[in-house]
């Protein structure tokens, strides 16, 4: 069939789902996955095509979750990373490995690899969720985006592991070594592409001051650092996830989130369509009974592993929210079946049985993280408030300053005087370079973007200060702060011609610039005349 077909109906169908189930406040990925089961029973589709596609999905997010993932915090969170993701890795990994090979009487090393697959959550729906709900700041977050991180590195042992079972003229030990040497290859070449050459490219982009020529160059060094990582035998998310901790450190960080996160909203949500495609329908009928017995028993057991192993580290209430979490089986999982299946590893029926399987447990999850503070207090009656982690680069209480020319300058020399927290942001790189010299706050990016005040944190912030003086776009910027924060105070530094009915809001308070220097000038003509 046509492939320009197949988009059409994916987005009709998607749209009977989606719209409906919104109004139930059910999370859109719902929908996907449902659109790719019954796209998969009527259609005939290019599943590898789409299955391509949606693994940029896949190398958007991690990029942008290396961009908010500095060297720095990366150091601060070793103990999430490393250990919390090891211990899940190997207790939830090995235990599944043993059930399974008891079960189904498989080989034990291609049970242990099952096993391993399952270990994995879904960093795909759960830092989505989690970044849309603002719990990704929280203890439960930071321990569940951790976990992610390692077990998104822990993929390549598994794929590994495969390589030697399915070649057993592969040496171990070369294997290990051949991955060490490319992962370390690939560090050193992304490290030094994105901390001299990236954002030289990206500056010299940015004073184009064209936001296509912008967006084009983040999309070249996604991509390219995907490609860099898959020459070296790595995944193309490894490299994505490292490019976008080096570009982190530099002054674009939060305008670069802003214009990729619609880019990988919409392939995300191919990905989840390309997950539903991957179901047998008939398969699922004839055996849902055991099918869901099997994804009930994986999403209890796996949470109460993850609960027995956080518990030694955390609080009882931060270990279940943690647990129910990453219950589910993740993305990377389908690679592992998918390869199993390649080499006739397992057997149809028990493959078609997990893919399923995995798929009502990635459908149960936004469901789970919607209730997960009634579920929590089913087992923990303490309900005292989780108070989000403070960091350095989400201050709280602070004052945002949109526009940092020699108004906006001269605002934050006050604000740094008075030692008022704050944050100032400008499209202007130059008067960006300048800011950082002085040792401001300023950021590079466009404040009339939502996703960019959010990024902001303007849900915090006591007021807003726009020195931009231009009318049409303080008037954008301000709708857009009102819309995601309805209680805070703008002060508007203006012109004459801005007028007060452009906000019609009581929460807008403008200052004219040009009046307040007549007022100025009379008031010291007046005190010469005394």
């Amino acid at each position: 069939m046509d492939l320009t077909l197949i988009i059409i109906f994916i987005l009709f169908i998607s749209l009977l789902f989606n719209i409906p189930l919104s109004k139930l406040k059910i999370p859109p990925i719902i929908g996907y996955i449902f659109t790719g089961i019954i796209i998969t029973s009527i259609l005939d589709t290019p599943k590898e095509l789409i299955e391509h596609i949606a693994e940029f999905g896949i190398i958007f997010l991690m990029f942008l979750i290396g961009v908010e993932f500095s060297p720095d915090k990366l150091k601060r969170m070793k103990k999430e990373v490393f250990l919390f993701g090891t211990l899940e890795m190997l207790i939830v990994g090995v235990t599944f490995g043993f059930i399974i090979q008891f079960i189904f009487k498989i080989e034990f090393n291609i049970a242990l690899i099952l096993g391993g697959s399952l270990a994995l959550s879904s960093t795909a729906i759960v830092l989505k969720l989690l970044n849309e709900s603002r719990e990704i700041s929280k203890p439960y977050g930071n321990k569940s985006l951790g976990i992610l991180l390692f077990q998104d590195i822990a993929v390549i042992p598994i794929l590994i592991a495969i390589s030697i079972i399915v070649d057993k003229n592969l040496s171990l030990s070369n294997m290990i070594l051949q991955t060490i040497e490319s992962f370390i290859g690939l560090v050193i070449i992304i490290y030094f592409v994105g901390k001299y050459i990236a954002p030289f490219i990206i500056s010299k982009a940015v004073k184009t001051k064209s936001d296509e020529i912008f967006l084009s160059t983040i999309l070249l060094i996604v991509i390219a650092s995907s490609e860099v990582a898959h020459f070296f035998g790595l995944s193309y998310s490894l490299g994505a996830f490292l490019a976008g901790m080096i570009i982190s450190e530099t002054p674009f960080k939060h305008q670069i989130e802003a214009d990729l996160i619609p880019f990988r909203d919409l392939l995300l949500a191919v990905f989840f369509v390309s997950i539903g495609l991957s179901v047998d329908i008939n398969f699922t009928l004839s055996n849902f009974s055991i099918i869901i017995l099997y994804s009930l028993s994986i999403l209890i057991f796996k949470a109460i592993l993850i609960f027995l192993i956080l518990q030694f580290f955390t609080t009882k209430r931060v270990a279940i929210k943690t647990a129910l979490t990453l219950s589910q089986v993740g993305e990377f999982a389908f690679v592992v079946l998918a390869l199993l299946a390649k080499y006739n590893l397992v057997n149809n029926q028990l493959l078609q049985t997990l893919i399923v399987a995995v798929v009502i447990s990635m459908i149960l999850t936004p469901f789970i993280l919607k209730n997960l503070y009634k579920i929590v207090s089913l087992f923990d009656k303490n309900i005292k408030t989780e108070m989000p982690r403070l960091k350095p680069a989400k201050i709280e209480k602070h004052i945002i300053v949109i526009g940092y020319s020699q108004i906006g300058e001269r605002v934050c020399s006050k604000l740094n005087y008075k030692e008022i927290p704050y944050i100032a942001i400008d499209k202007q790189i130059e008067n960006v370079k300048v800011g950082i010299k002085r040792g401001d706050n300023v950021i590079f990016g466009n404040a009339s973007e939502k996703n960019l005040l959010e990024a902001l944190n303007i849900y915090s912030a006591k007021s807003v200060i726009i020195t931009t003086l231009n009318d049409l776009n303080t008037s954008l910027i301000t709708k857009n702060i009102l819309a995601l924060n309805p209680n805070i105070k703008i002060i508007v530094i203006s012109d004459d011609k801005i007028e007060k009915k452009m906000f019609q809001q009581n929460r807008v308070i403008i200052v004219n610039k040009n009046r307040e220097i007549s007022n100025k000038i009379i008031n010291l003509i007046n005190r010469l005349g005394d």
